[in-house]
């Protein structure tokens, strides 16, 4: 596996937090093992115990207001995916979905962009064919981000830590 592995750690899921609280972890001893803060691991809890599925966690969180015409766009099903993948460490998911991620992580990272989405954006052929999605290049204040937050984004607490690269690559 390639990509980022920060400190080496696995990736955080609701499954893996019961049952490290099974063997007798608490909250704090779990967010170091997997390199998150204790709200991270608190968090997924919450979303999770409270039998939310991957994708109505990924619907809670997601930043912008799009249309049905949007989620045409390759980008807006990446970004899909990739919410799914924070959500559930990628149990579950396809190769075929897994492999279209690695591909999407390394083609933001080699060309140094991210996703932005504004509305009044035209149709872009091969990236978004009803408008409203681009690639820009990556700035400091975009982080570790793979979106640019902008006026038509509403990030939420949950957003900041799905919206961003994911600890470990599928």
């Amino acid at each position: 596996m390639s990509g980022n592995h920060y400190n080496g750690k696995a990736p955080l899921v609701f499954s893996v937090i019961e049952d490290l609280r099974r063997k007798g972890y608490n909250q704090t001893e779990i967010a170091e093992m997997h390199g998150v803060t204790r709200q991270a691991v608190s968090w997924h809890k919450q979303q999770y115990g409270g039998h939310l599925t991957p994708r109505q966690v990924v619907n809670k969180a997601w930043p912008w207001k799009t249309t049905n015409e949007h989620g045409k766009s390759t980008l807006y099903q990446r970004m899909r995916d990739h919410g799914e993948y924070m959500a559930t460490g990628g149990k579950d998911m396809s190769d075929n979905k897994l492999g279209r991620l690695r591909s999407f992580y390394q083609m933001l990272r080699d060309d140094n962009v991210v996703v932005e989405f504004d509305p009044t954006l035209p149709p872009e052929p091969g990236v978004s064919p009803y408008g409203g999605f681009a690639l820009r290049k990556r700035k400091k204040s975009d982080a570790d981000m793979l979106i640019r937050v902008n006026e038509y984004t509403e990030l939420t607490e949950q957003g900041e830590m799905i919206w961003r690269f994911p600890p470990v690559d599928p």
